[in-house]
């Protein structure tokens, strides 16, 4: 049993059930996340790369995954939220690795940041999602949690059915870092990418506060059909 599955079922979650959820085992842009035959950065991150540096995740977003998510964001089933972190607690081994022939390797993970909600969606929903995986996170690898770090400052439409060039106009000037990142290496926390766009305009103001490196860090990745997303 992969360990990512392992911690689930340790976590509270069945055999049957952590086994039918859809794990993300093949080869991936090492940026995006999207599938990339022999796990090369894709043409797309080559032409227009991200400002975020890497991305983690162990699974994809679809069923049932996806209808967790749901009664976890939507209907404050906080608990399925430290259930689902805990796959992501698995990633702190490849987060730890460093090439060592490589001289340009950058240092480990300083920091966590959760994915900022406006304060109007915040009063609607009741609690930051991100903030509860990020939270679980933080406890499990006794990594500083940045909770004032930083603010989304613009209440975006919803984005459904929207492509990456118009999320991206959508967000700019979206977030303000208020805390000095310099030298650090942040990781950002989230539910689903699904663009990117949403972590690309956090990684852009991560890095203009002086942020070495941006790492991405969701739950899942959506592969197809990103107006289905979450």
């Amino acid at each position: 049993m992969p360990a990512a599955q392992r911690a689930m079922v340790q976590a509270g979650l069945c055999d049957t059930c952590a086994a039918h959820l859809p794990w993300y085992d093949s080869a991936r842009c090492p940026q995006c996340a999207l599938p990339s035959p022999l796990g090369e950065v894709c043409g797309q991150c080559l032409r227009h790369p991200f400002a975020f540096d890497q991305t983690y995740t162990q699974l994809r977003y679809a069923y049932p995954l996806d209808r967790l998510l749901q009664q976890f964001k939507y209907h404050q089933h906080l608990a399925w939220g430290a259930l689902l972190a805990s796959s992501m607690t698995t990633l702190k081994s490849a987060l730890e690795y460093r090439n060592p022939t490589d001289s340009h390797s950058s240092p480990l993970p300083c920091a966590l940041l959760a994915m900022p909600m406006h304060t109007h969606r915040l009063q609607q929903r009741g609690f930051n999602h991100a903030l509860v995986l990020a939270q679980t996170l933080a406890n499990a690898w006794q990594t500083p949690l940045l909770t004032r770090a930083c603010r989304r400052v613009l209440d975006t439409p919803s984005q459904a059915g929207l492509d990456m060039k118009p999320r991206t106009r959508n967000l700019r000037r979206a977030f303000v870092v208020d805390q000095p990142l310099t030298g650090l290496h942040v990781l950002l926390v989230d539910d689903v990418m699904t663009t990117g766009a949403s972590m690309h305009a956090l990684a852009l103001s991560c890095k203009q506060a002086g942020a070495v490196r941006v790492t991405a860090l969701v739950l899942a990745r959506t592969l197809k059909d990103p107006a289905s997303s979450a």
